[in-house]
């Protein structure tokens, strides 16, 4: 198949690095500290920039200046994980279509690009806007002390969900930039447990041109002490999920210490790490009043996975507005086979028929892909009107066996962009709690006890049949990551278990659905998951060189046909 690939270079003088970035704000503008003092609105107003700066269509300029229909942020992000993995198959005629094609393919992922140049440039200019909310509140809460009184309390609120935002971007960083042993590049021992660049609201100008990758331990105590701030400061008694809420902050805990668990670092005891991950995974859990989806909830056609006022069990998340909104640089465009006007109708994205034929049909999420043993769909309930319906299954391209439903365009709007791009986004949600507890407890108490949790919450929540019975840690973590793959797919969160687990992809094998082009199969990590770190930064940070970057994994994997080339 004859195919014209664009891979989009970085200009040198284009982009800003994490220095220079810190002089343009995505959203808005800065403000003096005086002007902000003075205002309380506009403090009220910094902190709902940053969520939104995080979700609109363009977030960091890559559609202006390079037509990237992938610049949509945090939901843009996570579907880049999703396609360094082994589930979202493109199943269009035309693989291309799917506009994260380099990512499938391990293609163009050096520093030189923008592939992974979108990693450092949305993070760091969030960063940047959160050091903003920090360092005009933070002197406005101190001076304030330890009043009750209502706006004392806000502005408190205020800036402790800015430390909890900005944990966060530091979190996903450090997993997604801290190097791990793999077989396809050689990750130098000087640089394995580097992760990124700390700037926080004290840094300087002159600091940030000789900013080094700090270590693991530097890092993870950072954002645990951000973590706890945000739990001294956040109102409580505020559970609405569209901001960070002290369920979020303990989400956030359990996933980070889960993470330590795996360092072998002496800075965090193993068993110390896996107990602090279980612990706070339970108190959400217990706490929070959260419960898992329902079959109902799951099939939904007009609130399915878009709508976090339909269900308990969505944690923290994104409120999407339309007017920030373009029709095709979404979440929803990219995802959404239903939605009329995205790319998803002519990707036709679904399911690995590798995965999909280990879920038995006891298993109602199984109901998120259409089934190919179905002569026909009609069981299924779909987004829309019944010309809608029609349009899906049999129009231009007609839909293909299976083809996901999981995530509906907002009020199941299948023709109106405006309407339907306008979906709530989940960042967290209960489910991961209890996989978190599961993992955790196994690897502290053995095989049984994360056996006991993992059947009881499949028996409880989702397979009333379900009899699986690993014997060995290493076949529980395989069937472990087996359910999160069929619970989570496509939501962002997998690519973490993997790197942390060591665990491969297999795209390649008999009666594969993947396009040829895509076909890669690993042997554990892969070298991919190891996000370089981009050129622009070289330019005004001394301390980031080719010496102390990520290998470039481009290119280190091959399909069964380039291999017989």
């Amino acid at each position: 198949m004859k195919r014209y690939i664009k891979y989009i270079f970085i200009s040198l003088a284009a982009l800003a690095s994490a220095s220079c970035i810190k002089e343009v704000l995505p959203v808005g503008g800065s403000q003096t500290q005086a002007q902000v003092s003075e205002s309380k609105t506009a403090m009220m107003s910094m902190i709902k920039a940053v969520p939104a700066s995080m979700t609109r269509s363009g977030t960091i300029g890559y559609a202006n200046n390079y037509g990237d229909h992938t610049d949509f942020g945090i939901p843009g992000i996570h579907l880049r994980l999703e396609h360094m993995l082994e589930d979202m198959v493109t199943m269009a005629e035309n693989p291309f279509y799917n506009r994260f094609y380099a990512y499938d393919m391990n293609e163009a992922q050096g520093f030189q690009y923008t592939y992974c140049a979108y990693f450092w440039d949305a993070y760091y200019s969030w960063i940047r806007l959160i050091n903003d909310v920090i360092l005009s509140i933070k002197p406005v809460v101190e001076a304030s002390g330890e009043g009750e009184d209502e706006e004392a309390v806000k502005l408190r609120d205020i800036l402790g969900q800015a430390y909890a935002y900005r944990a966060m971007c530091y979190l996903d960083m450090a997993r997604l930039f801290e190097p791990k042993v793999n077989k396809y590049t050689d990750v130098p021992e000087s640089i394995r447990n580097l992760t990124v660049p700390i700037v926080d609201e004290n840094t300087t100008l002159d600091q940030t041109k000789n900013n080094p990758r700090v270590t693991r331990e530097t890092m993870y105590n950072f954002i645990l002490a951000d973590l706890d701030k945000a739990l001294e400061l956040i109102n409580d008694a505020d559970m609405t999920f569209s901001r960070p809420t002290i369920y979020a902050v303990y989400g956030m805990k359990a996933r980070a210490y889960l993470e330590l668990g795996y360092s072998e670092d002496p800075a965090f005891p193993r068993d110390e790490m896996f107990t602090n991950a279980a612990k706070y995974a339970r108190q959400v859990i217990d706490e929070g009043g959260f419960t898992p989806l329902t079959q109902a909830q799951w099939e939904d056609p007009v609130n399915g996975f878009n709508n976090a006022a339909s269900n308990d069990a969505w944690i923290w998340g994104f409120s999407l507005v339309a007017e920030n909104l373009s029709n095709l640089l979404t979440f929803v465009s990219h995802v959404s086979s239903e939605a009329s006007w995205g790319y998803a109708r002519y990707a036709q994205f679904g399911v690995s028929a590798r995965l999909y034929d280990q879920i038995p049909d006891s298993d109602f999420r199984k109901h998120s892909w259409l089934d190919p043993k179905k002569e026909e769909y009609y069981a299924y309930k779909f987004a829309g009107s019944e010309e809608d319906k029609q349009k899906f299954l049999t129009g231009m391209p007609a839909a293909k066996s299976y083809q996901a439903l999981k995530f509906r365009p907002a009020m199941g709007e299948c023709s109106d962009f405006n309407i339907g791009n306008a979906a709530d986004y989940c960042l967290m949600r209960i489910e991961e709690m209890y996989f978190i507890e599961m993992e955790a407890e196994a690897q502290l108490k053995g095989v049984e006890e994360g056996k006991k949790l993992l059947k009881n919450f499949m028996t409880t929540y989702r397979d009333r049949s379900y009899k699986r019975n690993p014997v060995s840690l290493r076949d529980f973590q395989t069937e472990l990551l087996l359910q999160k793959r069929v619970e989570f797919w496509g939501e962002g969160i997998l690519l973490y278990d993997y790197k942390r687990m060591d665990f491969g992809i297999t795209r390649d094998y008999p009666g594969s659905n993947h396009p040829t082009v895509f076909m890669l199969n690993t042997d554990g990590r892969s070298p991919q998951w190891n996000i370089v770190i981009t050129r622009a930064e070289f330019q005004s940070n001394t301390a980031i060189n080719d010496s102390n970057n990520n290998p470039d994994p481009s290119g280190k994997i091959k399909t069964a046909d380039e291999e017989e080339k």
